[in-house]
């Protein structure tokens, strides 16, 4: 597993989501669509994903979203524990895992999907 796409500084933070039991191809997704959002504006369109409010090319990705919900609220308290105010994605990547293998099945689908997940937040304007 790679670093971080990017520099982390001191009034930054970051945070990782490994082996993640979701598709690599769906995070992608909604990491390019939340990638610069403003925490708060992020949060808000996962849980419309989750909802069913709103969707990603006909699609509400709703498993995935809610493990990026997880990174993003686990990102939120490290920006508080650091002083960090009105937090901002800076980026938001999604690396493909390792495969793991299904015991006691045979042939069809017995690969299971894991992803990467990496966040970095940085301070925002008022």
């Amino acid at each position: 597993m790679a670093g971080y796409p990017v520099e982390v500084g001191d009034k930054e933070v970051s945070v990782a989501g490994i082996d993640l039991p979701i598709s690599t191809k769906n995070s992608i997704v909604i990491c390019r669509k939340i990638n610069k959002m403003t925490l708060e504006k992020a949060k808000r369109f996962l849980n419309d994903l989750i909802e069913k409010k709103i969707d990603i090319n006909g699609k509400y990705y709703t498993k995935t979203a809610k493990e990026i919900l997880k990174i993003l609220e686990s990102g939120e308290k490290n920006a508080e524990y650091r002083g960090i105010e009105n937090p901002i994605i800076k980026t938001i990547s999604a690396e493909r895992g390792p495969n793991r293998r299904r015991r006691r099945r045979v042939g069809f689908g017995n690969k299971m999907k894991s992803t990467h997940i990496k966040l970095v937040l940085r301070g925002g304007k008022k």
